[in-house]
């Protein structure tokens, strides 16, 4: 479920930029070309050019769903990738901006009932919202805010059938409400969440062929998708492709960049992990896009990939380099996931002790990304390496 709302999230990461034909008879070509720039400043890390251009926007049309989805992406983008979801002040900026941008747009369609921008980018905002409440285990709260999202996404479709975009928020609905995990079930049959994932998958691909917009952000979904291990989706070579695609697109981008690192792991390709990890790594200081807080997802990819070949002793020495990254850094989601790896490693090297000091530094810190359930299960019983090698994905849990 919480890759669902996750994933939900991405419906926004365009949808500013989501343009049917009727938007470009009524507005300017300079107010679009403010627009596609911002959003394309957010694609590329950049918040000062993106919010610069997003501001042009506002002072054209101070309603108008592209300035307020604009301003809602970036808050999330920078809260999602430039604090690794671990500043909380950060996080609150983003959900007052979200709320404000809620009700703008709401404004506009008072005065603009016919408008499918509009609806497709309420829905958006509605499935941001379900992502940030499922996180808090609001379960109902999140649940009413994804049923919103959908509903709009169908009425801006209802409106404009060749709006190709809107398919990229429901196929997310549809695979992820499709595939949620048995926990999750139980609620989703109480508030009857439905969902059909080779609908969602089909969407996706529609999307992705068709859309105007969104055709880029249904990639990096279907990229997860088929990144998904025992799924009849499973297609990581499909994935390397989209992503390789992406980065000539978008070559500034460092995530882009680690996207594609992911994809290579998971195909196999663990020398061009290697190379690309310790690319990644020393663009860090030299390239602004390159943050501090990324240090940690270059040593969790050097070391999961060494892991991945059986090379245990190399990948904690690489686990403990991206130890020492964190202490001078505030915590983040990749770098406690270092952590965690650390102790599996110090487990399959037979450091017992080590390695349970490492699942009790992983729970001295405040549990933002779900890990505190994993590392109590490891006090208990130390990791091994599962029968055929398999040490898992990179991602976190």
């Amino acid at each position: 479920m919480k890759k669902f709302l996750h994933l939900l999230a991405a419906v926004c990461l365009l949808a500013s930029a989501a343009v049917s034909s009727q938007a470009e008879i009524t507005l300017p070509p300079d107010v679009m070309a403010y627009a596609t720039e911002g959003i394309n400043g957010v694609y590329s890390l950049d918040f000062d050019t993106a919010d610069k251009n997003i501001q042009k926007v506002f002072s054209e049309y101070p309603d108008h769903p592209f300035a307020h989805f604009g301003n809602a992406m970036i808050a999330w983008s920078r809260y999602e990738y430039e604090y690794e979801l671990s500043d909380d002040k950060q996080r609150k900026v983003f959900e007052q901006i979200l709320d404000d941008s809620i009700s703008g747009i709401k404004r506009w369609i008072k005065k603009n009932p016919d408008d499918s921008n509009a609806y497709m980018g309420i829905g958006a905002l509605y499935g941001l919202r379900a992502m940030f409440t499922m996180r808090n285990r609001s379960w109902i709260t999140a649940y009413f805010s994804g049923r919103k999202a959908i509903k709009n996404l169908e009425k801006s479709l209802e409106i404009d059938p060749t709006y190709y975009d809107a398919y990229f928020g429901l196929g997310i609905y549809q695979y992820y409400a499709g595939t949620l995990p048995s926990v999750i079930k139980i609620l989703a049959k109480i508030v009857a969440i439905k969902g059909n994932p080779d609908e969602g998958v089909k969407q996706l691909n529609l999307a992705r062929e068709k859309a105007h917009f969104t055709s880029d952000s249904a990639k990096l979904i279907l990229i997860e998708i088929q990144n998904t291990r025992n799924s009849k989706y499973y297609a990581p070579e499909k994935s390397l492709q989209y992503i390789r695609d992406l980065r000539a697109k978008y070559p500034k981008n460092p995530l882009m960049h680690y996207v594609e690192i992911i994809c290579l792991y998971e195909t196999g390709h663990y020398k061009e992990v290697t190379e690309q990890a310790e690319k990644f790594l020393s663009l860090i200081g030299k390239d602004p896009f390159y943050k501090d807080i990324y240090i940690s997802r270059a040593y969790t990819a050097l070391g999961t990939s060494q892991m991945a070949q059986g090379h245990f002793e190399e990948a904690k020495a690489l686990f403990e380099q991206g130890h020492q990254a964190l202490e001078k850094q505030e915590p983040s989601r990749w770098g406690v996931w270092n952590e965690f790896r650390l102790g599996e490693v110090y487990d399959i090297l037979g450091e017992r002790e080590k390695a349970k000091k490492q699942y009790q530094y992983v729970l001295s810190f405040k549990d933002k990304w779900g890990f505190d359930d994993a590392a109590k299960a490891l006090l208990k019983t130390p990791y091994s390496v599962p029968e055929g090698g398999n040490v898992g994905p990179l991602p976190p849990l």
